[in-house]
């Protein structure tokens, strides 16, 4: 059977209390398992595993009932603006049966009743359902143990005490009583293993659209992010860090620093030097005054145009580290009435939050108390103590509101810097931050990465089989060093491809390491976001080699599964799939599952004058189940957003063993201005098991533009930017 060989090869370099004789309950829940392998559920913990959150008359860990009433929630999870404090909030509420406006939360200082896995830790879209099932059980621990107490004053049978709005109610006495009142009774009595949930259908906040917590407090200008956290007598503390990837400076004169007024001291840290003032801006003119001599580093050669040309040799090579295989694809490639092929790639992005790197830290006695931004409380703490030499139980980690997060906060690569400070000026506290530039020099990046899809067809357009090659550098070797070997598979490349929801009974896929030493990390969505990339714009491209619609093409793979059908199904209505446009626009669809959850967007758009611009977004989530509405909403737009910025505009290159790109005046975001007016967000409640929030939305964003811009040009784009695609 003769072959149509279809192939492109157009490829660009442009990626985380109680109050006296209160009551705290422990959560004892052993959560269901999210993935294979997946770490334990902290154990039934009491008072004791509180560690620094521990207070006098606190008997059990993550549930607090004042006296007055009010209802304390100690989370595991940082808050990064994404609302996960807030839908611990709903869910206590619902269950205890308090009011909704007598519930606040607080961030746990790190210790073991808010580990997962023996780590304290927030990501992985993971804030909710990871927790939900946990505080759910606590709390219903809470509510047996406060009806309990009231049955033991009341001397009756606690079956006929009632718990609501925050008050326990005997009716056949007629007598009642706040929760505060048996608050100290209840925290002498042991919650039971397997309390009784309430029924569901008396929720009064989870599903609903309830306040956010953390909204308020930032209107007002009273949210303390990490650079407006202040101390008595805090000096500050600007880094000058040598750009290139994990250099140093080899030496440093500190007299023309010193000259500066309000300049304190030159510390040597790990990577360079931090100069110490009386104030933000007397620490950075002495950080540019002060002279330093770079020492040369084995990263000093790397550069975008060598990695390129490695990741394309890396899509040809006859050797590469097997993800999955299944099925007899050579017979299918063989047998095909038609071969499709076509490469794609992707650049480094920078996580670029509005907050750059900050940490305030107290040396004292031997210990450290830092207060930071981040997302791994308990990695933070170990790098601390291991940069000091001291034990991780003497540093305690605060965790302070994260002005953007995006998996940037995941890393802790300032710590060291704010420890080697704060021990320099012991006994006096110190704010130790980077500038921009140093951001974008020293972060973390999401890594680029290309791949080849190919794909057989036989006479009726139907796909047969298909094999994907990722070629690039590995994340997890540089956000978790000596965790993957050479020959080991970084997932993080791979994510998300093992496991399609398509039917391919003959199916290939590996990865090519063409590993560089460039600072990566988990960027929202991780390997999620090129992959889902790579796959849509391919089915795409076999939608047209079989001459079909994308829409019908994705029906036909998806056939039997009927929860993937109907997110399809919904985001066409939702869109009005296949509508008249108006001349030169253009609609594409991307649809992919990651973290639990299944979703598809799509995409109007059009070109003017070789620029981009995005008419309307359409997306469908199904996670399950939404906990908070307005959060969700809120995620899945801000994804919207991410990527669609990400996927026009951003790219990082590398020359020299540095970024080229520095600030914002050469890292191009997406401006408001470009920003597309509808963002329709729809949920399906399908009652699968809870699926992420935060992440789910940007993969399926990155193809669906692409392929509304293909629809609108006739031409098929195969790298990002976009931007940079269009002008080939």
């Amino acid at each position: 059977m003769d072959s149509h060989l279809i192939r492109n090869t157009d490829l660009s370099r442009r990626a985380l209390l109680a109050g006296m004789g209160g009551l705290a309950v422990a959560i004892t829940l052993p959560l269901p398992v999210l993935a294979q392998n997946a770490p334990p559920a902290p154990p039934p913990l009491g008072a004791a595993a509180a560690g620094a959150n521990a207070q006098a008359g606190m008997v059990t860990a993550h549930l607090v009932v004042k006296p007055d009433g009010k209802v304390v929630i100690i989370s595991p999870t940082t808050e990064m603006g994404q609302g996960t404090h807030t839908a611990h909030a709903a869910i206590i509420a619902d269950e205890v049966g308090v009011d909704f406006a007598a519930v606040s939360v607080e961030t746990a200082i790190p210790a073991d009743a808010y580990r997962w896995g023996g780590s304290m830790g927030s990501g992985g879209s993971q804030g909710v359902r990871r927790w939900n099932d946990h505080l759910r059980k606590g709390a219903a621990q809470a509510r047996a143990v406060l009806i309990q107490a009231a049955a033991n004053r009341w001397q009756v049978d606690p079956a006929t005490v009632t718990l609501d709005n925050g008050r326990l109610t005997h009716a056949p006495s007629k007598r009642s009583l706040g929760i505060g009142e048996v608050a100290e009774d209840a925290a002498k009595l042991t919650p039971p293993d397997n309390p009784t949930l309430r029924d569901p259908k008396t929720r009064r906040y989870v599903g609903k659209d309830i306040p956010r917590l953390d909204i308020p407090p930032k209107v007002r200008g009273e949210t303390i992010y990490s650079m407006d956290f202040r101390l008595p007598g805090m000096l500050y503390a600007c880094a000058r860090l040598n750009p290139v990837f994990y250099g140093d400076v080899a030496s440093f004169d500190a007299a023309p620093a010193l000259k500066v007024k309000g300049v304190k001291k030159v510390v040597k840290i790990t990577g360079g030097v931090a100069v110490v003032a009386d104030s933000v801006w007397a620490a950075m003119k002495g950080a540019d005054a002060v002279t330093v001599t770079m020492a040369p580093s084995p990263q000093d050669g790397i550069n975008s145009a060598a990695l390129t040309a490695a990741m394309i040799e890396g899509l040809g090579a006859d050797n590469a580290i097997p993800a999955t295989e299944r099925g007899d694809l050579a017979a299918a490639l063989k047998s095909a009435a038609k071969t499709v092929i076509a490469d794609y790639a992707v650049p480094y992005v920078c996580h670029a939050p509005m907050e750059v790197w900050s940490c305030t830290g107290l040396f004292k006695d031997g210990k450290l108390e830092l207060w930071a931004p981040t997302q791994v409380q308990d990695r933070s703490r170990r790098t601390a103590a291991s940069t000091l030499g001291i034990d991780a139980e003497a540093v305690k980690v605060n965790t302070l509101m994260l002005g953007g997060g995006f998996g940037r906060r995941l890393m802790d690569e300032g710590i060291p810097g704010a420890a080697q400070v704060a021990k320099e000026l012991a006994g006096t506290p110190v704010k130790f931050f980077w500038r921009r530039e140093d951001e974008f020099d020293r972060g973390y990046y999401r890594p680029a990465q290309m791949a080849r899809l190919t794909a057989s067809l036989d006479a009726k357009g139907e796909v047969t089989g298909m094999a994907i090659r990722i070629s690039g550098p590995s994340m997890r070797a540089e956000f978790t060093p000596g965790s993957v070997k050479e020959t080991d598979l970084d997932g993080s490349s791979v994510q998300d491809l093992s496991n399609l929801p398509y039917n391919l009974p003959n199916f290939k896929l590996d990865w090519a390491r063409r590993h560089v030493r460039v600072t990566t990390a988990p960027w929202r969505a991780v390997g999620a976001t090129h992959n889902a990339f790579f796959l849509e714009c391919f089915i795409d491209e076999l939608a047209a080699a079989a001459g079909k619609d994308p829409v019908a093409f994705r029906r036909q793979l998806l056939a039997g599964n009927k929860r993937a059908l109907a997110v399809i199904d919904l985001v066409a209505a939702k869109s009005d799939w296949g509508k008249k446009l108006p001349k030169g626009h253009g609609q594409g669809i991307g649809f992919f599952a990651s973290f639990g959850s299944l979703s598809a967007h799509v995409v109007e758009a059009s070109v003017s004058d070789g620029q981009p611009n995005i008419h309307k977004v359409t997306t469908v989530l199904d996670c399950g189940d939404v906990v908070l509405p307005d959060g969700a909403r809120s995620q899945m737009m801000g994804g919207v957003v991410m990527a669609l910025s990400a996927g026009l505009y951003e790219a990082v290159t590398v020359k020299d063993g540095r970024a080229e790109q520095r600030n914002f005046d050469s890292y191009r975001l997406m401006r408001h201005s470009e920003a597309p007016p509808v963002i329709d967000v729809h949920f399906i409640n399908s009652g699968e098991a809870l699926g992420g929030v935060g992440e789910p939305g940007l993969p399926p964003t990155f193809p669906a533009v692409a392929n509304a811009l293909s629809a609108a040009t006739g031409k098929r784009l195969r790298h990002l930017p976009l931007v940079e695609a269009l002008q080939v």
